[in-house]
C-alpha cells in the first residue's frame, strides 16, 4: 500500500509550513514544518518509509518518536480524505 494526494486535494507551501485544502469539505488544514516537508516527499512519490528515512537525515529526532508521529500525522490526513492509499 502507498499513500497519494487525492485530485480533490490543493496545497501550497507558505514559509516552513504547508496548507491543505479538501475540495469536497472546504475544510483548510495547516502542516508545520515537519509535515510540510513530508508531504512534500509524498507528493514527490515517495513512499512514508522512504519519507521517514529522508526526515531521520534531516531532523535531529529520536527514530521511534519520529515513526510514530507520521503514523499518528498519516491517519488524521487520511480521515480527513487529504491522503489516499493506492494499493500497487
Amino acid at each position: 500500500t502507498s499513500l497519494r494526494i487525492p485530485t480533490t486535494v490543493a496545497f501550497s507551501f507558505v514559509e516552513q509550513e504547508a496548507v491543505l485544502l479538501n475540495k469536497q469539505t472546504n475544510q483548510y488544514y495547516r502542516l508545520d514544518e515537519v509535515g510540510a516537508r513530508l508531504w512534500s516527499l509524498l507528493r514527490d512519490g515517495k513512499s512514508l518509509r522512504e519519507s521517514c528515512q529522508v526526515l531521520l537525515e534531516e531532523y535531529d529526532v529520536i527514530p521511534a518518536q519520529l515513526e510514530k508521529d507520521l503514523l499518528e500525522l498519516v491517519d488524521d490526513l487520511l480521515k480527513h480524505g487529504l491522503l489516499e492509499t493506492a494499493h500497487s
